[in-house]
């Protein structure tokens, strides 16, 4: 007799079904092994799947999340969106306005605020490590040339440098709309951007303005994790706050938010709110935040 696992599927960072990021949520794991949850998340083929455990002896739920290819010690999406899930279906308790939880993941405990109104939730936080920046990149032409663009299409007064508050990305800055629309996902040409030794980190793309206020657009690639493009990465929205802070594109004294279109060129629109405000030690302190639409439900058997 197979085992049946259930799951439901959410949209991330959209108020509306099928647009933002798909994601699984297996609501009940706690019998599966990893290879298992493995299985089901290459079977599933979204960015990301999730997996909710039983709550700890903290209280805390453990979240593991898997990419079609191997598990993630943390990722934005899919941790706004298990949230909305539990959140939905009574496992957050939302017995005011604004709800602390903590979900339990690879990189540990993570503080995630839900705001609700009638006991439903209308919008998710999840609060950031502080961001760890690393090394700056000086082959902007062979990085262009890897995404299918100029060297004249990334800008010469940002860095290219990469940036984590748990996972790193390589943040790219791109001139304009037109130059970002042209990026595409060459996996093989991607790799080579990195030693035998390293790892392969993904890409952002962004554009900070083109006119006017800031107001980011944004890409993703991770084609080595087996996700071509992401249409909404909330992993790396928040170390792109910090990018933005530190180099001017944002004042953080004391607070700033913005909001960030991804997926657009892949025809799921998503918006994803940061905060990023300057502590009295110096400090930023980020979180990311969005709203989520439950599009079906089902079972997987194994």
């Amino acid at each position: 007799m197979p085992k049946k696992t259930p799951f439901i599927l959410v949209d991330v960072f959209t108020s509306r079904p099928f647009g933002g990021n798909q994601l699984a949520v297996f609501t009940d794991a706690a019998a599966l092994s990893a290879s298992e949850m493995q299985e089901l998340a290459h079977e599933m083929n979204f960015s990301e799947s999730t997996f909710v455990m039983p709550p700890e002896s903290s209280g805390a739920r453990r979240v593991r999340i898997f990419t079609p290819k191997h598990e993630m010690p943390m990722a934005g999406h899919p941790t706004v969106g298990t949230t909305w899930v539990l959140a939905s279906g009574g496992q957050i308790a939302l017995d005011s306005a604004s709800v602390d939880a903590t979900l339990q993941l690879g990189i540990g405990p993570v503080t995630v605020t839900v705001e609700s109104t009638g006991g439903k939730p209308d919008f998710v936080w999840m609060a950031h490590r502080e961001p760890e920046f690393g090394a700056k990149r000086d082959d902007g032409k062979r990085i262009a040339e890897a995404l299918g663009i100029t060297a004249a299409d990334i800008r010469d007064d940002l860095p290219i440098q990469t940036v984590s508050t748990g996972v790193p990305f390589v943040f790219v800055p791109i001139r304009t709309l037109d130059a970002l629309a042209k990026c595409a996902p060459n996996a093989p040409a991607l790799a080579a951007l990195f030693k035998p030794d390293e790892p392969i980190l993904p890409i952002y793309m962004f554009v900070a303005k083109e006119s006017g206020e800031f107001a980011p657009r944004s890409r993703m690639f991770a084609p080595h994790d087996g996700v071509a493009e992401d249409p909404a990465t909330g992993g790396a929205s928040a170390p792109f706050g910090a990018y933005a802070a530190t180099y001017g594109l944002i004042k953080p004294a004391p607070k700033a938010s913005f909001l960030i279109q991804q997926g657009v060129e892949m025809g799921r629109p998503s918006e994803i709110r940061v905060e990023v405000a300057r502590k009295d030690s110096g400090a930023l302190a980020i979180r990311i935040g969005g709203r989520c639409a439950i599009v079906g439900e089902g079972s997987m058997f194994l």
